[in-house]
């Protein structure tokens, strides 16, 4: 609003006026209203302002992410992110899987590195002291590295495009190596050892085999749990999965996803064939419905894991923000009967597939991917 010819600029609030001039009054009233009009249009430019800059950044400051805290706690003294370490020469890509050691101080992962992708590698990380300590080659492997341990921690299980590859750790020595052609050309998202550390299990509900790590390579036999009957043919992935459905390593339980991408027999508000939901319960004895948690509708299902003794889930949802940036959510679920949330852990960035337990499911990782950055989570869940 401009100001009058004369450049009446001085304050005049609180001085008297004289009420027998008539022209000084109305010069007054004039320039008080002059100031009132002047406040207005300033609280109005300063609001839309601050409307603009909220429609940018409310995303981030509503997004409320635990930050970690050091040095490690104990898991039992409540939940949370309890460390963090950067991942800067290895790409470990998006559909890659990461696993803790047994007593959740030690990380694997494998993938290219940044310096040569042509070499592909996998590496253990010691969380308490955030630093590799080791690593080894794993030559004629793809890009997507997934990885398993035993619950005694001296092997390895990694397996890609090449197959499945069994090592000694922290040497790196070869055990077995299952090549992709006896896996009938069909990789799957989950390989676990067996109880006794004997045998390594992995291939979908209806092809699930076991093999023993003494023995060829290329002889297996149906695992526990998955005998095929007559009546029952069962589908889905088994351990992890990144469909609509997914089976515990023993059989017994599946947990359906409906805001999963793709492959979800059951969809809250449709129809679906039912010989879809036929195929992916068969055979269980308990069946659980999981969808994301409230505030969080718009998050689609990418990736589910069972903990290595069946008795927890992790979910990460994911979603993108308005300017493209992702945020991820991992729910902890108690599967043993009960189907309780645990925990829900929100995280900037990226996660996708790149998680994994600890053998007591006390201890999660997650590797997040913000500005090309990789960074590990480590999370304790009560």
């Amino acid at each position: 609003m401009p100001l009058s010819a004369g450049g009446e600029t001085a304050d005049t609030e609180g001085l008297p006026v004289d009420r027998q001039d008539a022209r000084t009054g109305r010069g007054n009233a004039s320039m008080l209203r002059r100031r009132l009009l002047i406040c207005l249009a300033l609280v109005v430019l300063i609001g839309a302002i601050g409307g603009a800059a909220w429609v940018q950044f409310a995303p981030n400051l509503s997004f409320d992410e635990p930050s970690c805290s050091s040095p490690v706690r104990d898991p039992k003294r409540g939940g949370g992110c309890i460390a963090s370490l950067l991942i800067p020469g290895i790409a470990v890509t998006i559909t890659g899987t990461v696993r803790l050691s047994p007593n959740g101080d030690t990380l694997l992962l494998g993938g290219p590195l940044r310096s040569d992708t042509t070499k592909v590698i996998l590496a253990g990380f010691n969380i308490a002291e955030r630093r590799e300590t080791w690593r080894t080659s794993l030559d004629d492997f793809g890009p997507d590295v997934r990885v398993a341990v035993s619950a005694t921690g001296d092997k390895a299980a990694a397996w890609g495009a090449a197959g499945i590859r069994v090592l000694n750790l922290p040497s790196g020595t070869p055990v077995i190596t299952v090549p992709a052609e006896a896996l009938g050309n069909r990789l799957f998202f989950d390989v676990a050892f067996s109880e006794n550390g004997n045998d390594i299990l992995t291939g979908d509900a209806s092809r699930r085999r076991s093999f023993r790590l003494a023995g060829a390579a290329s002889e297996s036999s149906p695992a526990p749990g998955f005998d095929p009957a007559d009546s029952c043919r069962p589908q889905g992935h088994v351990g992890q999965s990144n469909l609509g459905s997914v089976r515990s390593r023993d059989g017994k339980t599946v947990v359906l996803l409906p805001t999963a991408i793709s492959g979800a027999p059951v969809q809250v508000g449709r129809s679906a064939p039912s010989r879809e939901l036929s195929a992916a319960i068969c055979g269980t004895s308990s069946v659980g419905v999981l969808v994301g948690p409230a505030g969080w509708e718009d998050v689609t299902a990418l990736f589910a894991s069972f903990s290595p003794n069946n008795d927890r889930l992790a979910i990460v949802y994911a979603a993108k923000k308005p300017h493209g940036e992702w945020r991820t959510l991992i729910d902890i679920w108690d599967v043993r009967g009960s189907m309780e949330r645990l925990a829900s852990f929100p995280i900037r960035g990226n996660v996708g597939y790149r998680i994994g337990w600890s053998h007591d499911a006390r201890r999660l990782a997650a590797i997040c991917s913000t500005n090309s950055a990789n960074d590990a989570l480590i999370y304790a869940i009560p």
